[in-house]
């Protein structure tokens, strides 16, 4: 699991920002924390404060370590902040795998050109390297073996090097590491259209993977727990699998995508991954996850990734009535201000219990020790 993360001179981040998840001692909601590290995060901020680029910066790691889905060249184009161009962008990892504790992290001038990189794993370092200052280069041969490293640049990182040329399970912490990485999953449904990055690669045809999947009655019975009542059929057209509304006993129907509201869209995207991801992934964010639904399909977005203990999630948000100790816990909801991000637990002097109305503390502005 990601235990804290760490950005600096990222995008909107000029200064080190700091997404800490160790959980405090709450006797309420427990499922939505697992060893002392909160699973299920809901993420808080103003407008152009920086949600979005802290979901790109988490999942910056995906491009970094694994071959799976890159974020689109706009998400990344201007990866250093602005006004220093010159400093280095610098990323620190720290992920808890059973007893074991890893921390990773990698410094470059922009998204292909790497400068160092450093791993250490229960505090011990295995991996310090440069790539304009070899000499005090070292690199254990716990994870190398015999392998003779030989990069021709600055764009491979060397620990996935090691890892790619070196037999599976080698050294057992940095397997769990990569395999975390490989599974992760970024995704947001905005005007724009729908984006992903991470856990899988290519386009996502949802329709057809709905009809592949063969679960279009389940599909049916999660509309209607969203207030929707769609009678649902395929039909071939120009062959391919159209996804259909039936009126009238059959007499009257049309395309599902022609009618279907934003909203309604946005919900087949989120059972789409649902079907095809949740069964495997170990890191899930979701941008803007509630952007077009009405606040009581958000609540049960919510509650179906709570009941989900196989993978860490993080939303970002501004609904408000999401904030409620019966959905989260003040550990588990983060405020995010100008270079800063805390919990609500971490975000106020006075003690917060399970009988506390978070919204209405919030909107009355009792967290600002931030």
């Amino acid at each position: 699991m990601l235990k804290r993360f760490e950005v600096e001179n990222f995008k909107g981040f000029p200064e080190t920002l700091i997404f800490d998840l160790s959980a405090k001692n709450y006797d309420f909601n427990k499922h939505l924390v697992s060893n002392g590290i909160v699973n299920k995060a809901i993420v808080y901020g103003k407008n152009g404060i920086g949600k979005t680029s802290l979901g790109i910066a988490v999942l910056d790691i995906i491009s970094h370590l694994t071959d799976k889905q890159q974020f689109p060249a706009m998400y990344v184009q201007f990866y250093s902040n602005l006004n220093h161009l010159d400093k280095p962008v610098r990323f620190k990892y720290c992920f808890c795998f059973g007893n074991d504790e890893i921390e990773y992290e990698y410094k470059k001038l922009n998204r292909d050109y790497l400068l160092d990189e450093k791993l250490t794993v229960n505090g011990k370092t295995v991996l310090s390297y440069s790539y304009f200052d070899p000499v005090n280069n070292y690199i254990s041969p716990e994870i190398k073996g015999n392998l003779q490293i030989e990069l021709i640049d600055n764009k491979l990182s060397v620990l996935k090097y090691i890892y790619r040329n070196t037999p599976t399970n080698t050294f057992p912490p940095l397997t769990k590491m990569i395999n975390f990485c490989e599974n992760m999953l970024w995704y947001r449904s905005l005007s724009e259209g729908n984006v992903y990055a991470g856990f899988t690669n290519g386009i996502n045809f949802l329709e057809e993977s709905l009809y592949e999947s063969g679960k279009i009655h389940e599909f049916e019975d999660f509309l209607r727990k969203n207030g929707i009542d769609y009678k649902l059929k395929y039909e071939s057209v120009n062959g391919q699998h159209q996804l259909m509304v039936v009126y009238q006993n059959e007499n009257a129907k049309a395309p599902f995508m022609s009618i279907a509201s934003t909203g309604t869209k946005t919900l087949l995207l989120f059972f789409y991954w649902s079907i095809s991801s949740f069964s495997n992934i170990k890191f899930l964010f979701i941008d803007e996850f509630d952007a077009f639904f009405h606040y009581e399909s958000a609540e049960l977005i919510v509650q179906l990734l709570n009941q989900e203990n196989s993978f860490q999630c993080v939303l970002t948000s501004h609904n408000t009535y999401l904030m409620q100790n019966k959905l989260t816990r003040p550990d588990c909801c983060f405020l995010m201000t100008e270079n800063k991000i805390s919990s609500l637990y971490n975000a106020t002097d006075r003690e917060i219990r399970e009988a506390h109305n978070l919204e209405k503390m919030y909107i009355n502005g009792a967290f600002t020790e931030i």
